[in-house]
């Protein structure tokens, strides 16, 4: 089962790629598998506003 974390950019609220590497590191030290993303939120009008993810599972 994966899990998602995300943070969309939007105020001043948000996490920056330095805290998603570090949320990412401490996942893969606790033996997680990790996957950082990100992907433009469709109804955003006319603002490219971008949602960050960072997914993680256990291997089986």
């Amino acid at each position: 089962m994966k899990n998602v974390i995300r943070s969309i950019r939007k105020g001043s609220v948000q996490w920056n790629e330095e805290d998603r590497l570090k949320i990412a590191t401490l996942l893969l030290k606790a033996g997680y598998s990790v996957r950082i993303g990100r992907q433009q939120i469709p109804e955003s009008g006319n603002k490219k506003q971008m949602e960050y993810t960072v997914e993680y599972w256990e291997e089986a």
